[in-house]
């Protein structure tokens, strides 16, 4: 609850120095409208079901390509975490990989695939796979070698070894990846839409209001709600975290 309360507290203070700003007026309030005229906008974008549409579509994207990431990197990343000479193998792969921009290889994804949920979902993965990777790689390495060491001496099977004792002390980290993976995604699925110019989707509003007079009101009230929705999908991560694994501190970081 007191979080709650300072969460509310902070948006207020930033708010208000927000309106502030604004009323300043030292760029053009038609560019940069008050906080009293954002927050209300946002409001009726909420009461919108077109815009509640258009939100679903981005969040779907961003969930969809997260959980193919997720398919893709956690076994993966048990395996290199694992065995030492794989991860040698595969590094310098997976490093000249992660170092391309993301929002580089959307033109070819476009191509490819076209403007719709395929391509989205495919950059959102590109992005997200690295996180959910690198953390599942560093959780598996982190686990106490002294307990798989006495799991082996009790000569318990390395199926249930995996499963009683190196999963549960990976998944701190790799759900700080999955943290970390919906974020980027979020922020990448937006981008895209905006890049693209989809015909759907929060950056869809964003682009669309910008046209014909650019409706500042509007721009800024869609970007606030995918700042909220970000914070949303963080806090479910979160309070999945402090239920599944109470007992790391790292999980409340």
């Amino acid at each position: 609850m007191k979080l709650v309360v300072r969460g509310v507290v902070g948006a207020a203070v930033v708010s208000l120095a927000f309106e502030v700003f604004a009323r300043l007026e030292i760029i053009d309030v038609r560019l940069l409208p008050p906080a009293t005229v954002i927050l209300p906008r946002a409001l009726g974008l909420l009461a919108d079901p077109a815009f509640l549409g258009e939100m679903w579509a981005t969040l779907s994207s961003v969930l969809l390509g997260v959980a193919v990431a997720a398919g893709l990197a956690v076994p993966l990343g048990l395996v290199l975490g694992s065995y030492r000479h794989a991860a040698l193998a595969f590094t310098p792969i997976i490093d000249s990989l992660r170092s391309v921009p993301g929002i580089a290889i959307i033109p070819l994804l476009v191509l490819v695939m076209g403007q719709g949920l395929q391509m989205k979902v495919t950059i959102v993965a590109f992005v997200a796979i690295w996180p959910l990777l690198f953390n599942t790689m560093y959780g598996v390495r982190a686990v106490d070698r002294v307990a798989i060491e006495t799991a082996r001496s009790f000569r318990i099977p390395a199926l249930m070894t995996w499963r009683r004792v190196v999963l549960p002390s990976a998944l701190p980290l790799m759900l700080t990846g999955l943290r970390l993976a919906l974020a980027t995604g979020l922020t990448v699925g937006i981008a895209t839409e905006i890049a693209v110019g989809t015909h759907d989707g929060i950056g869809y509003v964003i682009l669309r209001a910008s046209y014909g007079g650019f409706n500042a009101d509007t721009v800024f009230a869609a970007v606030t709600l995918a700042g909220v929705l970000g914070y949303l999908l963080n806090w479910l991560t979160v309070a999945a975290s402090a239920r599944l694994v109470a007992w790391d501190t790292r999980s409340a970081s």
